[in-house]
């Protein structure tokens, strides 16, 4: 009788056993299945305004600049402008004392009799800013010399360079867009051709205004965009969704069925900017999940899981 019960014990104890064997088989094959799983990140395919644009450089100019000369042979007895300062059409900057009154002397020159100062005004003949300044007072002037440079706000102009396989896309009244070094953009309006050519670059110098009017320094490094083509309504996905062979030949997105499982959609590319990419005649539609990062390596059909980061 007691052999009996030893034997029930024994028997009870390997089934136990068996019981937490098969436990922690399933346990450990449900950890492989999910690890196996890709993580991704869905999203959707949605319409946008898809543009295509052509990027640029260009640089500042003043197109519109006055010299200010000495109307007479002299010395420079005051010059009441600096490198900088804005003047006014009619405003005094020079005055310069002639050579002969500078042999006469002040003592003779102060004669009431002769009624002679020598000194003759130089005026600015319209308003602008004072680029260069180029003579000082006790400096000798000879008559036509370049005192001063004064350079027209209002003449700013964007230097744009068009490589010449782009000049049927470039043509006049056509509106771009600018951006400055600090990421500030600006519209602008393309108004002349230059009829010069650069030798080295092979480009073709157009001119640029900006609207509305914005004073800045001159040979400023700037970008400016031309578009080229523009869609409303384009169906587009993030640049990560779309995948394509070594060749770039044949292009695809991973479309989610469910949860867990995504397949390889070919797709055909349209329009691109920095973000987005164009899908032309695709059978998908903005209610279809798709793979829109962590797609990269998948086969053509994968065990996902979606995850809101990766």
């Amino acid at each position: 009788m007691k052999k009996s019960i030893i034997q029930i014990f024994l028997i009870s104890l390997l089934c136990l056993s068996c019981h937490h064997n098969k436990k922690g088989d399933a346990a450990s094959g449900e950890e492989e299945f999910f690890a196996s799983r890709a993580q991704v990140i869905a999203g959707n395919p949605a319409l946008h305004l898809m543009k295509e644009e052509l990027t640029m450089n260009a640089v500042t100019i003043y197109t519109s600049r006055e010299n200010i000369r000495a109307t007479t042979t002299g010395f420079v007895q005051a010059a009441k402008i600096q490198q900088g300062n804005r003047v006014k059409a009619g405003e005094h900057v020079f005055s310069i004392k002639t050579k002969e009154a500078e042999a006469l002397g002040d003592e003779i020159l102060k004669d009431p009799d002769i009624n002679i100062t020598g000194v003759i005004h130089i005026n600015a003949k319209n308003t602008g800013i004072i680029t260069q300044v180029f003579f000082q007072e006790g400096d000798y002037v000879a008559e036509g010399d370049v005192m001063a440079e004064v350079t027209k706000p209002n003449s700013l102009a964007v230097k744009l360079y068009v490589p010449y396989e782009y000049n049927q896309e470039v043509t006049l009244q056509k509106r771009v867009s600018v951006r400055l070094p600090d990421g500030e953009w600006l519209k602008g309006v393309v108004k002349q051709l230059l009829p010069s050519e650069d030798v080295v670059s092979q480009t073709m110098p157009y001119l640029v205004t900006l609207t509305p009017f914005r004073f800045l320094p001159e040979n400023l490094n700037l970008t400016v965009s031309v578009p080229l083509h523009l869609k409303d309504n384009a169906l587009a996905v993030p640049r990560k969704a779309v995948q394509s062979n070594e060749e770039q030949t044949d292009f695809w997105v991973m479309k989610i069925l469910n949860d867990t499982l995504a397949i390889r959609q070919t797709v055909f590319l349209g329009l691109q900017s920095d973000s987005l990419i164009e899908l032309k005649n695709s059978p998908l539609t903005p209610e279809d999940r798709i793979v829109i990062d962590g797609a990269y390596g998948l086969p053509d059909t994968a065990s996902i899981m979606v995850v809101p980061q990766l």
